[in-house]
């Protein structure tokens, strides 16, 4: 097979100094709807303050509200899931991919299908005794969406194939119910060939992580488990909690009940690709994914909780968006301080209002943007009554004036219109000038976010959530003496690139395997003090022992999976590894600092059991659900990060693309 001269061979053979070749700034003239090519109008970037752009007046287009994911019943996807087309008959294993949606290349989990012993559960499924419920059909496509009137700007967007219409960002909501496991299939329709909107001429990869859940690996969308360009694969979620106690590691099956101090509420899912979900997520791969159990259902119909389904429950997905003077959307793939905007967006539209009744509602708020740091006040100095932080409910609302949103937290809270003035607005008071961090809070420079306009006479009868109202009944602290193991998890710099205990993320190295059913303490500390971090954890939530010596505030008291780490700060968190054997992520949530490989693997692993992450060997096709070896991949031209990304960061280091053989003994790899 011929090998294209791309930015990897030119480093490979030491020719990437010959300036005009250095193919990183290259693209393709490929078609760009009326308007130069990304690299022409990259030069330029909207110098203006937010909403001063394109002539856009702030607060005059309304908020948009994504839409539903329409699911349809068990059997409507075709072939049907775990039944894909394969030699020797239907099968739910991966396969090597021929561009083609329905072979379903990439498979579907194995606990899906019985190749994992004891899986699925029994009572996974409150409603049947099948597999699972529902099933969701959903495109990954290039489009346009118009940020500002009369501009048409190409995104990267979840489109519902099953609704029809086009897509957008955020990308559908999925209403989904506590044991009622579903299946969505993902296709990746950005091909080279894409028309009509193709602004790169490269296949770019994708893989879809549902930010919060409990599920397996193969569903979880693990760096390098790619829904490639061109193919399919169905993700396979639960909608389950971990158990309460986990039997014996050796256990060839899960039983008990669940734990209801881990029930999911606000999910959000969004791209998880290797070296490139700073650039897909910065194009809009983004959504919410909301789950109800008895608990929050009987809190709605008791009148506690504001009605979910009679509009009274919205999401609020925050980002900064950057445009050049073309109106296409800016990025850079080597600054790796992180990206930030300089015009604020809520679900995709640019300074929107939002007509609200004389009542109280229920804000899901999710900081979706790349690097930028949120702290949230009203602009009438009213308190928000926060009762949910990242996927979990509180067992208690409390009131606070204000709080920080790091990338990827969520907050739900009740704002109470009832008094409220006619106009008020969702501003943020933290400055930032850099990707690197936060300026300091200003309550004298608020940036406006968007505009409440409320109306009318008081509303009677309405919710009563109030200050210590009890949310969850049955929520209860991890106890210090489960502790079983204690690690300590350093983020740092290095040549230009981020570190995890002086290490570089390598997708085929487990970085801890904890005992499957064991609860330990980790400490993450942030040993590079000019950079902010906020680390999350894939699989479990955690809960927060100790922020810098002290206890965190209220808002943070009870469960996350993503915890802030500013200069030189130090997280003591408390953790369980329950259900599902890995691999799954754990990594800093400036998408930037992870693309630059600043994450690790953990795998939890029955008593006794090594992780087969041994640093070289590649994962399980079952579980990854990627067949092809990284070679073929990149001879292939599959993988957009070898033509665009900043491949010197990370060359010749055995840690991940461009290196396909990985070495355990080269620098990024070794401890």
């Amino acid at each position: 097979m011929s090998h294209p001269f791309d930015r990897r061979h030119l480093l490979k053979y030491g020719l990437a100094s010959l300036g005009a070749l250095t193919l990183g700034h290259w693209r393709p003239p490929v078609p760009l709807l009326n308007g130069p090519s990304e690299a022409s109008a990259k030069s330029s970037p909207s110098p203006s303050k937010s909403g001063a752009v394109f002539g856009y007046k702030p607060f005059s287009q309304p908020l948009f509200i994504p839409s539903i994911a329409q699911s349809r019943p068990r059997g409507t996807l075709s072939p049907a899931p775990g039944q894909y087309p394969r030699a020797g008959g239907p099968s739910g294993r991966p396969a090597a991919p021929r561009g083609r949606f329905e072979d379903v290349a990439h498979g579907i989990a194995p606990e899906f299908d019985g190749r994992v012993p004891g899986f699925p559960c029994q009572d996974w499924n409150r409603f049947s005794s099948h597999t699972h419920e529902k099933e969701y059909r959903i495109a990954i496509e290039e489009t346009v969406q118009s940020f500002f009137p009369g501009v048409d700007t190409p995104i990267f967007a979840y489109r519902d194939i099953y609704a029809g219409g086009p897509g957008r960002t955020p990308g559908p909501t999925f209403l989904t119910r506590f044991r009622e496991p579903v299946v969505a299939r993902f296709e990746n329709h950005r091909t080279r060939n894409r028309v009509p909107i193709n602004t790169t001429g490269h296949d770019i990869e994708s893989s879809v992580h549902l930010h919060g859940s409990h599920g397996p690996a193969h569903a979880d969308g693990a760096p390098d488990f790619y829904v490639l360009a061109g193919e399919a694969r169905d993700y396979y979620w639960p909608n389950v909690d971990p158990r309460l106690v986990q039997p014996d590691g050796r256990a060839s099956s899960v039983v008990g009940p669940f734990d209801p101090t881990w029930t999911p509420s606000t999910l959000w899912y969004h791209d998880h690709a290797m070296d490139i979900t700073g650039f897909n997520v910065s194009r809009g791969l983004a959504g919410f994914y909301l789950m109800f159990d008895e608990r929050e259902e009987q809190l709605i119909e008791d009148r506690v909780l504001p009605n979910s389904f009679q509009g009274f429950d919205i999401g609020l997905a925050l980002t900064d968006q950057r445009f050049n003077a073309d109106g296409t959307l800016f990025y850079d793939f080597f600054d790796h301080n992180g990206r930030l905007g300089d015009v604020s967006t809520v679900n995709g539209t640019v300074q929107p209002f939002l007509q609200v009744q004389r009542r109280k509602y229920r804000f899901r708020i999710l900081n979706a943007s790349n690097a930028r740091i949120y702290q949230l006040r009203l602009s009438n100095g009213q308190p928000f009554l926060v009762f949910g932080a990242d996927t979990w409910l509180f067992p208690r609302a409390g009131v606070v004036n204000s709080f920080e949103l790091a990338m990827g937290q969520r907050h739900d809270v009740i704002i109470d219109f009832t008094h409220a003035p006619d106009e008020l607005f969702l501003e943020n008071i933290m400055l930032q000038t850099s990707g690197r961090k936060g300026d300091g809070v200003d309550p004298k420079k608020p940036t406006p976010l968007m505009k409440f306009v409320v109306t009318g006479a008081p509303v009677a009868n309405d919710v009563i959530v109030d200050d210590g109202t009890v949310i969850r009944d049955r929520w209860e602290p991890i106890p210090d003496h489960d502790v079983a193991a204690v690690r300590t998890f350093v983020f740092d710099r290095s040549l230009g690139a981020w570190t995890i205990n002086g290490r570089f993320f390598n997708p085929r190295r487990a970085d801890a395997v904890p005992e499957l059913g064991a609860t330990e303490q980790w400490t993450f500390e942030n040993g590079g003090g000019g950079w902010w971090h906020p680390i999350h954890t894939h699989l479990e939530g955690f809960q927060i022992k100790s922020l810098n010596g002290k206890t965190p505030p209220f808002e943070r008291s009870f469960n996350s999976d993503l915890v802030m780490l500013h200069g030189g700060e130090v997280a003591k968190i408390l953790m369980r590894f329950r259900t599902f054997t890995g691999p799954y992520s754990f990594h800093c949530h400036n998408v930037e600092h992870e693309d630059m490989r600043m994450m690790g693997f953990h795998d939890p692993r029955p008593l006794g059991q090594p992780s087969p992450l041994d640093g070289e060997a590649r994962i399980d096709a079952d579980v990854s659900g990627v067949v092809p070896d990284c070679t073929e991949l990149e001879e292939e031209q599959r993988i957009y990060f070898d033509a665009a990304g900043d491949l010197d960061r990370v060359s010749g280091r055995g840690v991940g693309f461009p290196e396909c053989d990985f070495d355990n003994d080269k620098r990024g790899n070794q401890l």
